[in-house]
This record gives C-alpha cells, structure tokens and sequence, in this order.
C-alpha cells in the first residue's frame, strides 16, 4: 500500500491536498508568464535595437569598417599620384657658389678668326649666383606611364572589395551574435520556468513530507536538482549579459554602461537560393573573390611594368635661368631639347624583376583558385547546416508537445499518489533538454542562412521584426 494514503492524518484527504496542490501550481505559471513578458520586454531606460537598425548602426560606428573605408580614401591618392608622374615637372631652384678659380658666367663663343664679330667673351667671377627655373615632362617609359595609374585604379578597386567583403563580415557577426541573444533570452525563459515548477514539485513534496505521505528522500533529490537549475539559470543569464556587451563591441558603441535590448523577429520560414543559384551569386558578387580577380590582372600588369624597363626612356627637358657675380647682373640662358636613356647593361637587374613578378602573377592566380574551392565548400556547408537545422527544428517542435504533455501528467500521477518524485524531476529534466534542442536549432538555422547570405555576396537584410 502506498504510504501516501495511510490514515496516519485522517484531517488531511487525498482531495485536500490536491486541492491545495492545484493552487499552488498556478500561482508560478502565472508568475512565469509575467516574468516571460519582462525579459522580452525593455526596461523603460534601454535602447530596442532590432536586427536591421543594429546593422544601420555597426555600419556608421564599427571602427573595423571606418578603417577600410580609409583604405579606399588613401588608394585614392595613389591614383592622384600615378597620373602625376605623366605631368611636366618643373622646378625653381638657385644657388651660391666660391670658385677657386674665376669661371665665366655665360659660356665663351669663339666664332673664327679669333675676335671675329661673333666672338663672345663673358665676364668672369669667382663668386657666381645662379637662379632658374627647369622642366621635364617624360614622354615614353615603355607603357609604364598609362599601366601605373591602371594598377593604381585597380588597386582602389581591391580597397573597395575589401570594403564590402568586411561590410558582409561585419553583417554575419552582427547577425550571430543578434540570434544568440535571442537564443539565450528564450532559454532564460525556459530556465526559469523549469525553476519555478521545481520549486512548485518542492512545495508539493513538502506538504506530503508533513503529512507523511512521501519520504524525506524525495525532498532531498528535490532540492539537488532545484540548485542545479538555479546554477543553470545563472549560466545563460552570465552569457547573455557577456553576449550583449560583445554586440556593443562590434557595434562600435563608445559609452559600454549603455543598456540595450533586441527586438526579436517574427519566426517565419526565411526563403534561400538553390545551391545552383548560390553558387552563380558566390562567383558573380563576393567581393573577395573579385578582388583576388583583380590581384591577377594587377599581377599581369606588373610583369608589363617591368619588361617597359628595357625600353629607353624618352623626355622633353628645358632651363631658363642666368648667373652673376656679387654685382647681381645676371646673365640669361636658356636650353631645351629631347632626351633618352637606354639601358645597356644592368647586371641582370631587370630580368631579375621581371622573374620576381612573374612568381608574384602565379601566386595571384593560385589565391584565387584556394578562393574558388573555399567559396565553393562554403556555399555547401551553408545549405548542410540549413538543411540540418531544419530537420532538427521539425523533430523538436513536435517533441516539445510530447515532453511538457509528459510532465504535466508526472505532476498529476505524484499529486494523486501514482507517479514518484524522481518521475517529475525525470520530466521537467526531459522538457527543458528539448526546448534547448528546439532553441538551439533556431541558431543553427538562423546563422546558416546568414552565412550562406555571406557566402553568397550578399549585404543587405530584410528580416521582419517582431511586433
């Protein structure tokens, strides 16, 4: 016979104490409700950031971001650069100088017979100042003009790749660390509700412990599992707390005492490519993998650049200016011309050059196969673990039914003497390992979509928010 049926209390019946069993259950899962509402709910003072204004603002404040975004400005200056070696230098300079000897300050012009009417004797000082103004203007350096502002605009478009590529970045980690908070709230909410129906077993077993009718081993075990839910409920709300400061962190927020909550999204079924049309989008729009297609053709450029050295190098050269003596009567002179330089020999210098970009062009184009064969496995996993979470999220949900029908009936069958304390625990233990899976696989699958969105290209969001 069961003892908790024994007439040791006749005043306290089986419907007594179901009675007051009964009330007592209520009384948490109205508080439970109450407390759900509280942490989705913000306090009155914190910021609500749903996914895309989070996202709006990461882009304005990031400093990871900001930093790219100087990268593109100062590529531009580099453009400026490259065009302004195909512009005419010119130059104003002067000089002082202390012969040991008197030197002329025009050159001498002997026209025969010697003191013809042609000839010019300059005068001669030992102290000359010297003044003028000089140009040069190249006119042909073997196509490295024209390639070196190419390379150079290429480059600014690398710098904006680069740009975009750690946008996309910036926007995945945004977004995980977005659906893990809203993992971690929802399984608040679970650990707490799964506290307060322990604490509500405890009371029943209390009240049956006074009247005799369950053990003190019961009790015991109630409260051991009671600690460790606390324990549990403690852990998610450490690393909420600890997730929400990294998302001020890659939002870029100055003031870190700033409290802030999410709004969370509505849970519909996000819609994705094919893995057909995922990988056309991979190939078409990553910029990454844009700009290791640029590296190549930087690369070949490169290898132009350095066989033009073997070409002579032809400009356009002048000088306006005069000399003088202490008296500072200048004597004007001028010259202009065309020029060349053509290289001879250089001791393997320009081979060696053109050897050394040669191996760069290769390494080029094999980053951009490693590239290829990444974006590749990368576009695959995203669509696995979509198609996992999916899976999982199905089993769970319909487990979820199972296990909180389970343990509402544990709860009967204890308080009407048919079940044990162990069975309850067992129960509530069984609801909260999946309401985990089920939250767990709202992550997985959430992030999944995320990172094929990345994989894929794409930078923008257009998730609905939760009202």
């Amino acid at each position: 016979m069961n003892p908790r049926y024994c007439t040791k209390h006749p005043g306290m019946g089986r419907l007594t104490i179901l009675l007051l069993s009964f009330v007592i259950t209520l009384i948490p899962f109205i508080s439970k409700a109450n407390e759900g509402l509280r942490q989705i709910q913000p306090e009155r003072n914190d910021t609500t950031y749903t996914l895309p204004t989070i996202i709006r603002y990461s882009i304005k404040n990031n400093p990871n971001l900001r930093i790219s975004g100087k990268d593109i400005e100062s590529q531009t200056y580099w453009i400026d650069s490259a065009k302004a070696d195909r512009m005419p230098k010119i130059d104003l300079g002067g000089g002082l100088t202390r012969y040991r000897y008197d030197m002329p300050l025009t050159p001498i012009v002997i026209t025969p017979p010697l003191g013809g009417p042609g000839t010019e004797i300059p005068e001669f000082k030992r102290t000359i100042w010297d003044t003028g103004v000089s140009f040069k203007l190249p006119l042909f350096k073997g196509g490295r003009l024209y390639r070196g502002v190419k390379v150079a605009e290429m480059q600014k478009a690398i710098a904006q790749d680069h740009y975009s590529f750690t946008k996309q970045e910036l926007i995945y980690n945004l977004s995980s660390v977005y659906y893990k908070i809203a993992q971690l709230e929802k399984l608040l909410i679970a650990n707490d509700a799964s506290v307060q129906q322990l604490e509500v077993h405890k009371g029943n077993v209390d009240l049956f412990l006074k009247t005799g009718t369950a053990p003190q081993l019961d009790l015991l075990k109630t409260n051991v599992d009671l600690a460790h839910a606390i324990e549990n409920k403690l852990l998610v709300k450490n690393n909420l707390q600890s997730t929400y400061e990294f998302l001020k962190t890659l939002m870029g927020m100055d003031d870190m005492a700033t409290n802030i909550v999410i709004a969370h999204e509505k849970e519909s079924k996000k819609t994705f490519s094919s893995l057909d049309e995922s990988m056309a989008w991979a190939f078409s729009r990553r910029p990454d993998y844009m700009a290791a297609a640029k590296k190549v053709k930087i690369g070949e450029e490169r290898v132009k650049i350095a066989q033009g050295k073997r070409y002579p190098d032809i400009y356009a050269a002048g000088q306006y200016g005069g000399q003088a003596g202490n008296e500072f009567a200048f004597k004007e002179n001028y010259y202009f011309g065309m020029k060349f330089v053509v290289p001879l020999f250089d001791g393997g210098l320009i081979t060696s050059e053109i050897n050394k970009e040669k191996a760069g062009l290769e390494k080029a184009r094999e980053e951009e196969r490693a590239l290829k064969l990444s974006i590749t496995r990368e576009v695959r996993d995203a669509h696995l673990n979509i198609a996992n979470a999916t899976e999982r999220i199905t089993v769970t949900e319909k487990a979820i039914t199972s296990a909180r029908e389970n343990l509402r009936v544990e709860m009967l069958k204890y308080d009407t003497g048919a079940g044990t304390s162990q069975d309850v625990i067992d129960a509530r233990t069984a609801l909260l390992r999946t309401e985990t899976d089920f939250y767990q696989g709202l992550f997985d699958r959430n992030v999944a979509i995320a990172y094929l969105a990345k994989a894929t290209g794409e930078a923008e969001y257009d998730g609905e928010v939760e009202k």
